[in-house]
């Protein structure tokens, strides 16, 4: 869940080992153990972590009928779709298998994955910053704030709960 107050995140590496070299990482789609619960019916698998610009990859899983609350994107985001149907709420367009989508920073908007959806969805995120939620979708105010620290975090207390290694995640902090 999104933090709603601020505090001190940092990716606790020393800076002599923060790595800035070309990297892959592997993900294993069907291993639920690293699928961090984000919402009710909505989980990520980490790719990377920037803590230059507080950016992140992710894949993002949902079940038919979830949804990640409104919010907006303090950066650009590029999104492509795996699996599944979603949409913004705010828009006419479904995103299906094979769709790409380049998001400008500013524009709020409700992730939903369609009632219809054959599978979960599974899109990938490039964000080239935090997010912030709105307690609601028209003139919403401050709800909450994300951003690559505070996902590491969670993922770090997540990997934690399930007796994975979080020291795995110093290799996608960038």
């Amino acid at each position: 869940m999104p933090i709603t107050a601020f505090n001190s995140h940092a990716d606790g590496l020393e800076p002599s080992l923060r790595s800035r070299e070309h990297f892959i990482t592997n993900l294993d789609l069907d291993d639920d153990r690293l699928w961090v619960p984000y919402a009710e019916g909505i989980w990520f698998q980490p790719c990377s972590f920037n803590v230059t610009s507080g950016g992140f990859s992710v894949v993002l899983k949902g079940l038919p009928g979830s949804m990640v609350g409104t919010h907006y994107h303090v950066g650009t985001v590029h999104g492509y779709t795996m699996r599944g149907h979603w949409r913004y709420l705010e828009h006419d367009w479904i995103a299906k298998p094979g769709t790409y989508i380049y998001e400008p920073a500013g524009e709020a908007h409700t992730l939903v994955i369609t009632d219809d959806s054959p599978e979960p969805m599974m899109t990938l995120f490039v964000v080239g910053g935090g997010l912030i939620y709105l307690d609601k979708p028209s003139n919403g105010n401050f709800a909450a704030y994300e951003d690559g620290f505070t996902l590491l975090e969670l993922t770090r207390q997540h990997y934690r709960d399930v007796s994975l290694d979080p020291k795995k995640l110093d290799a996608l902090i960038r």
